[in-house]
């Protein structure tokens, strides 16, 4: 394969005669041989198979913004002439430069371009462009999609890569999207605060055991087919499309020296090497056993149809004993046959399998449909009419199923016949189909109105609201026991598929509390523990003056850890209880951890409680309303303390993780100082002969604000 030729403006031409060139140039070179070029509707299907693709389409629909009908297959407003021509260019060039078939961004941008154009009474064409143009376009992106930035990346490309170099403007266009980054919501990201909402996405106890029950005790084939993938995404944390993508033959057996080992085969979706995973248990060997053997045998009959299409494309599949009727007209009884339809089709149904009635009649009982009545003749049905119905169930990109590996059809373990899934239609033995990741979804609880496995079987949640769940939670709960169980971040990532540790973040849903623990018990074998604030300085002083190392050291200080409303306590109440009176901001053992939302958020909550008991406290002295001085002394602190907090958690220099700690407070409100407070001013009272009930209550309230009580 040559080089990619990139088109480069030339500076001596105006910018639509560059604009005609670069058109031409993409024409000459465009890469998708078996599309027209002047359709506004592009099929794509063919050119880059995707991860487990099956059936699915990719089609790129050059369709203008002013077109309402959205998703449907005909374009009814496509984008204006000259920029039409531009589109199918850049697209064009896109696809031949970076292989990509993701281009929903592009057509995004694009859209948001033209209608830029058009709105500002300009000639839709690419060389009319400006930086205005541009920032009309961002704002129309940043209202229509809530990742604008992904698209405005998208727009930003297009003038860096493609106008510019082009020279498709009379002057350059220096322009830089004015959206800045957004992290995306992801719909399989789960972090670790405590929100009900956020913490749901985890399957519970109870889901997994009703799945479970369902998979060992349901004999109903959707059930049976959901929860054998629930089976295998449990045994190792995989994705959808790498289970859905296993070859038939994935079960794999290794010698070692306590015996022989079952594995799975499996090739990771984004960069990783293929892999072999190994059973945890021998329980679990049996029933991934059971569970692929199950998957296999029903789906069996569909892959021998798919290996005999494979080898002879564009001819009906015939099973054993019906090769003679090829090219003949059939009876609707050979027809259900043939497609591997234990019923009957009635011939009022017989334009659902595409059938073309013929004029001519079958009278051999042979041919019929056995019944105590049969019939003295049948009608007959043309044979093409059959064959295209059901060549048109398997895709252009037929026989190949997942094109990260070149899996085909009649090689993988989840082909099963038509209709499988489908509870109102009877499954059609002889045609192949793949499962996705949809389907499997909907089984799961995401069937809007429809059946789920769940509802089938009467299960539903404590608060019987319907349970829901999808197929990549399974990732994340294995990822997060993983996680619990002090696992290395190299091996998790191994274990998961992934190319590297660093993606291992999106799927650690564990507590601070869970890694100071692993760092205190695994010592060497934890991740590192960062510290900020005035632990960090009492931790440098130990380790000084006893000669221990930073760990060593920080170990010591660390002790026991319990979860608190406002952070991490590290009070170790075997030794003494709690020396602070609901007051965990004044303590020196209370802990906060930076990008921790839990602890932010409460940090939000306080400074703004305690501001305004602040200036309510200051307004009453103002006022000279009695004990006002003693609320504000004990607020006022209290604020700046939050304060701080809040300071160290924003803090861009202080990584995420880092455990935060502020210094001894000035005027500590403990059980021990009140105490020692009311007998200093007992000895005082005595000392000058003077009884306490004898004091005035402002008095006795000054004194413990001299005492720094308050």
């Amino acid at each position: 394969m040559g080089n990619i030729a990139h088109f480069i403006g030339r500076d001596e031409l105006s910018a639509k005669e560059n604009f005609k060139a670069y058109a031409e140039h993409a024409k000459r070179n465009f890469p998708l041989k078996e599309v027209n070029w002047s359709s506004c509707s592009w099929d794509i299907t063919t050119f880059k198979i995707g991860r487990a693709q099956g059936k699915t389409k990719r089609v790129i629909h050059f369709r203008s913004v002013r077109d309402e009908s959205r998703s449907q297959p005909i374009v009814r407003i496509p984008f204006k002439e000259p920029f039409l021509e531009f589109a199918k260019s850049a697209l064009s060039e896109t696809i031949r430069r970076f292989q990509s078939a993701n281009l929903n961004r592009y057509i995004y941008a694009l859209q948001a371009i033209e209608q830029a154009l058009i709105n500002a009474n300009l000639e839709p064409c690419i060389t009319q462009v400006t930086p205005y143009i541009m920032d009309a376009a961002a704002e129309m992106t940043k209202a229509r999609y809530k990742d604008a930035w992904g698209v405005a990346r998208v727009l930003e490309r297009i003038v860096t890569n493609i106008i510019n170099p082009a020279r498709l403007t009379p002057i350059l266009v220096e322009w830089r999207s004015p959206i800045s980054y957004k992290a995306p919501v992801r719909n399989d990201r789960i972090t670790t605060n405590s929100s009900p909402k956020e913490s749901k996405r985890l399957p519970s106890v109870e889901t997994i055991l009703a799945l479970a029950d369902i998979h060992h005790n349901s004999t109903h084939v959707s059930d049976r087919i959901t929860t054998c993938f629930v089976t295998l995404a449990m045994y190792a944390p995989s994705r959808s499309a790498e289970i859905l993508s296993l070859p038939l033959n994935c079960l794999r057996i290794a010698d070692s020296a306590e015996g022989l080992l079952l594995g799975i085969s499996w090739s990771p979706a984004k960069g990783a090497g293929a892999i072999t995973k190994f059973s945890a248990a021998d329980e679990f060997e049996e029933v991934v056993k059971t569970t692929v053997k199950y998957l296999a045998d029903l789906g069996a009959p569909a892959r021998v149809a798919a290996a005999w299409y494979a080898r002879n494309p564009g001819k009906l599949y015939l099973p054993p004993g019906t090769e003679h009727l090829r090219d003949l007209p059939l009876t609707l009884h050979e027809v259900a046959f043939i497609l591997g339809k234990k019923g009957r089709i009635y011939a009022g149904n017989a334009g659902y399998y595409g059938l073309v009635p013929l004029p001519e009649r079958c009278t051999d009982k042979s041919r019929m449909r056995p019944s105590s009545s049969q019939p003295n003749w049948v009608g007959l049905y043309d044979f093409s009419s059959l064959e295209k119905f059901v060549l048109a169930k398997l895709p252009r990109i037929f026989p190949i199923l997942d094109g990260h590996t070149g899996l085909k059809w009649h090689e993988a373990l989840f082909m099963f016949p038509l209709n499988i899934l489908m509870p109102k239609a009877e499954p059609l033995l002889n045609i192949p189909t793949p499962l996705t990741t949809s389907q499997l979804n909907n089984q799961l609880g995401s069937n809007p109105g429809g059946q789920t496995v769940f509802s089938r079987n009467g299960h539903l949640n404590l608060d019987g609201s319907p349970v829901t769940i999808t197929t990549h939670h399974f990732r994340h709960l294995l990822n997060t026991l993983a996680q619990s169980k002090h696992l290395s971040e190299a091996l998790i990532a191994f274990w998961s598929g992934r190319k590297s540790i660093k993606q291992n973040e999106w799927y650690d849903h564990l507590p601070q509390e869970a890694f100071i623990e692993a760092y205190l018990k695994l010592g060497g074998q934890a991740r590192p523990m960062s510290v900020e604030g005035h632990l960090k300085a009492k931790v440098e002083s130990i380790a000084i003056h006893h000669a221990l190392t930073h760990d060593d050291a920080l170990r010591l200080e660390l002790g026991a850890t319990h979860r608190t409303r406002y952070g991490i306590c590290r009070h170790d109440y075997a030794i003494a209880p709690c020396p602070k009176d609901k007051d965990c901001i004044s303590c020196t053992e209370h802990t906060f951890v930076k990008g921790d939302s839990r602890h932010y958020a409460e940090a939000i909550f306080q400074q703004n409680l305690h501001v305004k008991a602040v200036a309510d406290a200051e307004r009453a002295v103002e006022e000279g309303q009695p004990g006002a001085t003693r609320w504000l002394k004990l607020n006022q602190p209290k604020l700046e303390r939050w304060r701080l907090v809040l300071e160290m958690m924003n803090d861009p220099s202080i990584p995420d993780g880092t455990l935060l700690t502020l210094p001894p407070s000035e005027n500590s409100q403990s059980k021990a100082g009140l105490a020692q407070a009311v007998r200093v001013i007992n000895i005082e009272a005595q000392t000058i002969d003077m009884q306490p009930a004898d004091r005035a209550p402002d008095e006795d309230e000054e004194l413990l604000i001299q005492l720094g009580v308050f």
